[in-house]
């Protein structure tokens, strides 16, 4: 007798789909959405600072890079600071993932004027722009991580300790910016006023700072503060002590000693309200550093002034008051501090390369007085 297979056949089907047989059941990859948001520091010396970027790129190890996004738009990075920051790419499906590093590629093509460059600078007080070289790419350092069915949003701000370097004998003006990409759910901001009295001090520049375990301070942030001489230092990490220090030029002819506020302790991502109040204004003096040699091409070279101020009840700190970036000469870079408040300066001078650590050289206590104008110079070996 012979025994139809057929009904067998239909129970070994029915097992092996109970069992997961009979075509794949994986699931989908697990994603998450990440946000990328520009912004900047101030960039003193400077009223324009037109970049125009192409895309953005994430990588875990970087060297394997995925594209984020084509952001082809044109910005004007001085509109981006005091805490005017812009989404760039908006919320993009990505693997779960510590991003390590951003990678910026800008553009060739100025998208909100075709007929002007893709790159300029305006000097302050200068009649006109002039054109800015711009590298390939900008690197910028993490790190931020997009968790299975996260929602991040990663901020990139730009460094203004040396952000355009102009070098003598041409009419260029070089783009060396770096930056730093941090997730905005761990990101602190500081927001106040400088005034004296009822008069708000527009256009002073406004610094936040970290003093390490020596006493030697680092800015981290700076911004112009507005019209109605507010202020917001954005895009800094949580988990830190901030001193928010100011030395503001009241005019060409009359400018104020620098304060320092009390240490801000940013422990949550939120608004720090924290304001400076100034008052007596005094003639002004200046002060000349020059820096030998010369910045390499690929070096940034930016001077710095301290002073020991007040931070309240529990002491003094010495601070950054100033910090300009150096134009780059034939054999020499030099930094011009003008409108600055008579007293004794601290002078350093610190010099990068790409994104290595800056070297620090160091100079004497350089007196200054009113309506006179003081020089001092560093050398590099």
């Amino acid at each position: 007798m012979r025994v139809s297979l057929f009904p067998m056949a239909l129970l070994g089907l029915g097992l092996a789909l109970a069992c997961g047989g009979g075509g794949s059941s994986s699931q989908p990859a697990p994603t998450g959405k990440l946000t990328i948001r520009l912004g900047s520091d101030s960039f003193p010396g400077y009223s324009q600072a037109v970049v125009s970027v192409e895309k953005v790129e994430g990588s875990t190890d970087g060297s394997n890079w995925m594209t984020l996004g084509n952001v082809k738009k044109t910005y004007d990075l001085m509109v981006l600071q005091n805490g005017h920051s812009t989404v760039i790419l908006p919320a993009t499906t990505v693997s779960p993932a510590t991003y390590t590093q951003f990678r910026i590629t800008w553009a060739t093509d100025n998208y909100t004027s075709p007929i002007s460059k893709p790159a300029y600078v305006w000097p302050t007080g200068a009649a006109v722009g002039q054109p800015l070289a711009m590298p390939t790419t900008t690197l910028v350092n993490g790190p931020v991580t997009v968790a299975a069915n996260g929602d991040v949003t990663a901020q990139i701000m730009l460094s203004g300790l040396q952000p355009v370097q102009f070098r003598a004998g041409s009419t260029a003006y070089t783009f060396q910016a770096v930056g730093r990409a941090l997730d905005l759910a761990a990101s602190a901001s500081i927001t106040g006023q400088v005034a004296d009295g009822s008069t708000p001090l527009a256009g002073a520049e406004v610094f936040a700072e970290t003093v390490d375990g020596v006493g030697f301070a680092t800015l981290q942030r700076r911004a112009f503060a507005d019209a109605s001489g507010t202020f917001v230092l954005e895009g800094l990490p949580t988990g830190s002590l901030y001193y928010v220090v100011s030395q503001p030029a009241a005019s060409s002819s009359t400018c104020y000693g620098a304060k320092a506020s009390a240490a801000v302790n940013a422990t949550s991502a939120a608004a720090y309200p924290t304001s400076l109040a100034f008052s007596a204004p005094q003639t002004p003096g200046s002060l000349t550093l020059t820096i030998t040699p010369a910045s390499l091409a690929t070096q940034s070279t930016w001077g710095e002034l301290r002073q020991t101020l007040a931070t309240g009840a529990s002491g003094s700190q010495t601070l950054i008051v100033r910090a300009q970036a150096a134009d780059s000469g034939l054999t020499q870079d030099q930094a011009g501090f003008l409108n600055l408040a008579p007293g004794t300066y601290g002078v350093a001078a610190q010099r990068s390369t790409s994104l290595a650590a800056p070297v620090l050289k160091a100079g004497s206590q350089v007196p200054v007085s009113a309506g006179a104008l003081a020089t001092t110079t560093l050398s590099y070996p």
